[in-house]
């Protein structure tokens, strides 16, 4: 039942074909996502998806988030102005924990799973990659909206789901058998923390008339999302391997984590704000 659950939540996570519309006037600019993207923990089920179509992890080789192209609208200034742009975006995390008792020992077993999505907004982006795809290089922008100078994303979705458990051998030969409870409790705890936004406006200032595109289409601004997720299992106080089977046969915890982002869309504005406005 479990795998099947995974099966059908991650047939609606699996990427599609990007698409995305552009507009651009001297009054702003607009911009619309119609695919989706999509990644996993590195270590995932097998036999739950067909082989060749499992998403592309979330993360890159040095462990960071991976980034990932929204969408891009042109704006036309015919002087310099400040621009407000307001990206909207459905998102969606996946996370799934499970622990095992044993017949050993009563030591606890912990397995956590968490998930996030950020989104920073990129003026004259000239290295971004296309609408749903992952940003391979480097990537050369002429700046980034507050509150987000230093382009480390604005969360949009994030989760922490941990799942500890001391079961199986707390119930002894001796406890059962004692005129009086000696029964070690069996203890089941389960935190998940969430925080969202889906929608959020940034704010460029004093942005100029032309861009480091032609004077024809003025400036780009780029929406693009981080999508991550983390995985720690232990036993007791000691760090182990998650699995990656939601019915494992043994009593290992198991962690299984995924994120993404799907329709989206964005308008950009120009606006003049006070000559003394700062942050």
């Amino acid at each position: 039942m479990k795998k099947s659950c995974v099966f059908v939540v991650l047939c609606m996570l699996i990427a599609t074909v990007a698409s995305a519309q552009t507009s651009t006037s001297p009054q702003g600019g607009a911009a619309i996502y119609t695919g989706a993207a999509v990644c996993t923990s590195t270590s995932f089920p097998s036999g739950t998806i067909t082989t060749g179509t499992l998403p592309p992890p979330c993360t890159t080789a040095s462990g960071n988030g991976q980034w990932f192209t929204v969408m891009t609208a042109s704006l036309k200034a015919s002087q310099t102005t400040d621009v407000f742009i307001s990206p909207s975006l459905i998102t969606g995390l996946y996370t799934n924990t499970q622990v095992k008792g044993n017949t050993t020992t009563a030591t606890s077993q912990t397995a956590s799973a968490s998930g996030s999505v950020a989104v920073r907004v990129l003026l004259d982006c000239t290295t971004c990659a296309g609408p749903g795809l992952a940003q391979l290089s480097d990537v050369k922008y002429a700046a980034a909206a507050q509150p987000d100078p230093n382009a480390h994303g604005v969360v949009f979705d994030a989760r922490v789901q941990q799942l500890t458990a001391t079961l199986g051998s707390v119930i002894t030969t001796t406890c059962l058998t004692a005129l009086t409870n000696t029964c070690t409790p069996e203890v089941i705890d389960l935190i998940l923390a969430t925080s969202s936004a889906h929608t959020f406006n940034f704010i460029l200032l004093n942005v100029g008339a032309t861009g480091t595109n032609s004077n024809s289409v003025g400036h780009s601004i780029t929406v693009q999302a981080r999508l991550d997720v983390g995985q720690v299992c232990t036993t007791g106080s000691t760090p182990i391997t998650c699995t990656n089977s939601v019915n494992t046969s043994t009593d290992s915890s198991s962690s299984i984590a995924a994120a993404l982002f799907g329709l989206g869309s964005l308008t950009v504005t120009p606006v003049h704000l006070a000559p003394d406005f700062s942050f």
